[in-house]
C-alpha cells in the first residue's frame, strides 16, 4: 500500500517509534493517519518515507490498481478541492473502487457524488481496515492552502500537481461536482415559502454569515447593513452559517434586521446547499459555502482578504471577487486568528456599500429565471 500525502521532503525517515500520538496522529499498525496535520508519512514495513510525483509514476507502471482512496479532509472547500481529482481516477481506472473517507461533517458535500463507489466518515479503525486493503491511498487534507510550494496555484490544480498528474485544462471539469436532486429542492422551496420566500416571484440573495476562521469573516455590522440595503430594495435576504454565538449575535434585539430570514444553525448543510442552489445570488467571506454555490455555478459574490482570489477562483464562472491588498494582505494564513484582531483589517476595509453595488451588477449580468431555479439531478 502506497499513501501519498506529499509531504516536504526535509521531513525525511522517521521511525513510527518517534511518531507522538495524539488524537490528531494515530498510529496503528503499518498506518499512520493524520486527518488533522498538512503533512503525513508513507508507512512501509515500520518506516516512513516520502513518494515524490516522479517516484510514484515509477510505481504505477509495476503494478494496476484495484482499489483506491482518497482522504478529503479538512474544512468543506478543503474536501470540495478532492472532487475533480477523483472524478478524473475514475476516467482513467474505470474498474477500480474508489473510497473517498472525510469527516462526518463534510460527508453531505459528497452525497450523490457519481465518481466513488463509497463514501466513508466513521471510525478510525474502520477507515484503516479500508485504506490498508487499497492499492493507492492520497490524502492531500489542507496540503493545498497550506503547504508553501502548492500555494500559487488554485487548490484544485494543486491536487493534480501533487499527484504528478497533468491538470486538465477543461473549467467545467476542474469545478467540485456537487448534485442537488429535485426532491431536495422542492424541500428547500418549500422551507423558503414557508419563510415568506417565493422562488418564482422574489429574487433571494443568501449571504454567508461567517469562514472556518475568523481571520476571513466579515464584519457583523456590515452584513446587517448590507442585508438592510438589499431588503429595502425589495430582495429577499436569506442568513446561513453554523455558529450558535454568531447567531445569537446576529439576532440581537437592538440590531435587529427586520425581515431578513436568519437560518443560521437552523438546518443541516444539505438544506442549506439546497437554499443556495435556488437563490438568485451567494454573498459571504471566503468559506466553504462560498465554494459550494460557485461550484453549483450560481451568481457569486466572495469576499477576500487572507488570500487573493486569484488562487481560489480559477475555474469558477458567474463569480465576481472583492479584495483589497493592504500592508499584510494576503497573509496566506489559513487557519490561524488574525494577530491584528477581529474583523480583520483586510476584511474590514470591504465596505457594505461595495458589496451593494456588486450585488446589484451582478443580479443584471446573471438573471435567473425561475425554471433555471430547478435541481438538475
Amino acid at each position: 500500500m502506497y499513501l501519498l500525502y506529499a509531504p516536504p521532503k526535509k521531513f525525511g525517515f522517521i521511525p513510527p517509534s518517534e511518531y507522538i500520538l495524539t488524537p490528531e496522529v494515530r498510529f496503528y499498525k503499518n498506518v499512520a493517519f493524520c486527518p488533522k496535520q498538512y503533512w503525513a508519512k508513507i508507512h512501509i514495513d515500520q518506516g516512513c518515507i516520502d513518494i515524490t510525483p516522479r517516484t510514484l509514476k515509477r510505481i504505477r507502471k509495476k503494478r494496476q490498481l484495484f482499489r483506491i482512496a482518497v482522504v478529503a479532509t479538512g474544512g468543506i472547500g478543503d474536501s470540495l478541492w478532492n472532487m475533480p481529482f477523483v472524478r478524473y481516477l475514475r476516467g482513467k481506472y474505470p474498474n477500480a473502487t474508489i473510497f473517498v473517507i472525510t469527516e462526518p461533517k463534510n460527508k453531505p458535500v459528497w452525497l450523490n457524488f457519481p465518481y466513488t463507489n463509497q463514501i466513508v466518515s466513521d471510525d478510525f479503525y474502520n477507515m484503516h481496515n479500508i485504506i490498508s486493503r487499497c492499492d493507492e491511498v492520497y490524502y492531500f487534507g489542507g496540503v493545498a492552502t497550506m503547504y508553501k510550494k502548492y500555494m500559487k496555484y488554485d487548490p484544485v490544480e494543486a491536487i493534480f500537481l501533487m499527484a504528478g498528474e497533468t491538470p486538465p485544462k477543461d473549467k467545467k471539469f476542474m469545478r467540485p461536482h456537487i448534485v442537488i436532486t429535485i426532491e431536495e429542492g422542492k424541500r428547500a422551496e418549500a422551507l423558503l415559502r414557508e419563510k415568506g420566500a417565493d422562488i418564482k416571484k422574489d429574487k433571494i440573495i443568501s449571504i454567508g454569515t461567517e469562514s472556518s476562521t475568523n481571520n476571513r469573516n466579515w464584519p457583523i455590522e456590515y452584513i446587517k447593513e448590507l442585508s438592510r440595503a438589499l431588503i429595502n430594495d425589495g430582495y429577499k435576504v436569506v442568513w446561513l452559517g453554523k455558529n450558535e454565538e454568531l447567531s445569537e449575535r446576529l439576532i440581537k434585539d437592538e440590531n435587529r434586521v427586520e425581515g431578513v430570514i436568519n437560518l443560521v444553525k437552523e438546518i443541516p448543510l444539505r438544506m442549506a446547499m439546497s437554499i443556495i442552489s435556488l437563490s438568485d445570488l451567494y454573498i459571504g467571506p471566503d468559506s466553504g459555502l462560498m465554494h459550494i454555490a460557485a461550484s453549483l455555478e450560481i451568481p457569486t459574490i466572495g469576499l477576500f482578504g487572507a488570500f487573493h482570489p486569484k488562487v481560489r477562483t480559477k475555474f469558477y464562472i458567474k463569480f465576481k471577487a472583492l479584495f483589497k491588498k493592504i500592508k499584510c494582505s494576503p497573509c496566506m494564513e489559513h487557519w490561524t486568528e488574525c494577530p491584528h484582531g477581529y474583523p480583520s483589517p483586510c476584511m474590514k476595509v470591504i465596505t457594505p456599500k461595495e458589496v451593494y453595488l456588486a450585488a446589484k451588477e451582478m443580479l443584471k449580468k446573471y438573471p435567473r429565471e425561475a425554471i433555471t431555479k430547478l435541481p438538475i439531478e
